[in-house]
């Protein structure tokens, strides 16, 4: 049995609301704290570009350098590749 309190549709990290219709639903996914099991929001989510200094949801990690690098960062440094 889990020691977890259940906080339902909520964030265990902001605690906003997650559940339909909340306009928080999407992207949603199922998270704990350790103490709190509930949902994480996309805001909590998103991690901060080390290239441009965004706060994005969908970010790579490089395997070169070990930075959070988002899609658009990303794109540009596989253009300026194929550009030289």
């Amino acid at each position: 049995m889990s020691k977890l309190k259940d906080i339902g549709n909520h964030c265990v990290h902001c605690g906003c609301d997650t559940a339909l219709g909340s306009g928080n639903f999407v992207n949603r996914i199922p998270a704990d704290d350790g103490e709190k099991e509930g949902y994480m929001c996309a805001d909590c989510q998103c991690m901060e570009c080390d290239r441009c200094g965004e706060m994005v949801l969908d970010w790579i990690t490089s395997e070169s350098t070990g930075e959070f690098i988002c899609d658009d960062c990303t794109l540009q440094e596989n253009t300026d590749e194929h550009s030289r």
